[in-house]
């Protein structure tokens, strides 16, 4: 995993622990939802419900090893 040094105050997502300014990081994205081909519905033309989505989110220099 590829780090980068943060310009401001994180939280690791693994362990909790606060990344602070000019730390090393990185980044992972995890899936949110239980939809397994990332489809979404329409009713309508009105609505849009997406039912799986991808975020990333912070890792500490120990969480990423």
């Amino acid at each position: 995993m590829k780090l980068k040094r943060t310009r401001k105050e994180r939280t690791c997502h693994e362990c909790k622990k606060t990344i602070l300014k000019n730390e090393s990081y990185g980044q992972r994205s995890i899936t949110l939802g239980s939809k397994q081909d990332g489809e979404s519905e329409s009713f309508d033309g009105d609505y849009l419900v997406v039912h799986q989505m991808r975020i990333k989110v912070d890792i500490c220099q120990e969480c990423a090893a």
